[in-house]
């Protein structure tokens, strides 16, 4: 079978897992949206159990670093004296400056799943009412994005590991 016609092939069974899962026994606990990207990054990266693994950690420290940047813009009270806009751009200009330069550490290779990971958080934060709150973003419940963000790079690592092994066999010519 044509690689492309396998993935395509894989992709339509795990997507609909991931859809019955996400809409139905995992509802809330993981996102869609944020599987599909995620898993497209890691195989973007290079689709290796080295990529996937590079995926968890960095895009897991997007998650912390959107995370700690809510908490600054929600709790230093500086954005009634410059505009919250301002405010909330010089915390982000400096946590995605943080973002890059963790790459110096190796055990942070891969920028563009932190950004990935950052980016995605702001977008739960951002694009859902009432996430974008100390007791979301303090509590211990799955509102909470470090619990969220975090089980759907890990959901993601899985299924695109799977994925890509399932394409590769099922695209490889069978024996004569």
């Amino acid at each position: 079978m044509k690689f492309v016609n396998a993935l395509g092939l894989v992709l339509g069974v795990i997507g609909g897992i991931l859809a019955y899962l996400s809409l139905g026994p995992a509802s809330g606990i993981f996102f869609i949206w944020a599987t599909f990207i995620f898993t497209a990054t890691g195989v973007a990266l290079g689709g290796t159990k080295e990529a996937f693994k590079n995926l968890v950690v960095c895009g897991v420290l997007g998650v912390v670093l959107a995370w700690v940047a809510s908490l600054i813009v929600l709790n230093i009270p500086l954005a009634p004296t410059l505009t919250l806009p301002v405010w909330a751009g010089i915390v982000v200009g400096a946590t995605t400056s943080l973002l890059a330069v963790s790459a110096n550490l190796s055990i942070f290779p891969a920028i563009p799943a932190t950004v990935i990971g950052y980016a995605s958080t702001f977008a739960y934060l951002l694009s859902t009412p009432g996430k974008l709150d100390d007791k979301v973003l303090l509590g211990m419940h799955m509102d909470n994005p470090l619990f969220v963000m975090v089980i759907s790079f890990f959901v993601a690592a899985a299924f695109g590991l799977v994925s890509l092994n399932l394409t590769d066999k099922l695209a490889k010519p069978a024996a004569a």
